[in-house]
């Protein structure tokens, strides 16, 4: 079967587990702003362009314990 991962974050004593189908480990990568072109997207800060060329979303961890207290 397929393998899922689970990360999970921290601020303050609220936890978020992300359920994550790969790990890829650290990388350096170029960061590009995403409201620019697509505007605002709740839960992401931006992209990276990896080094092989693929594009992969930033998560942005703060926004996303926003969306869960609301919930």
């Amino acid at each position: 079967g397929q393998n899922s991962y689970v990360v999970v974050v921290r601020s303050g004593k609220t936890q978020v587990a992300l359920i994550v189908d790969k790990l890829i480990g650290e990388q350096v990568v170029v960061v590009k702003s995403l409201s620019t072109v697509i505007g605002e997207i709740p839960g992401i800060s931006s992209a990276a362009i990896l080094g092989d060329g693929q594009v992969t979303l930033i998560i942005d961890v703060q926004s996303l314990f926003k969306l869960v207290s609301v919930r």
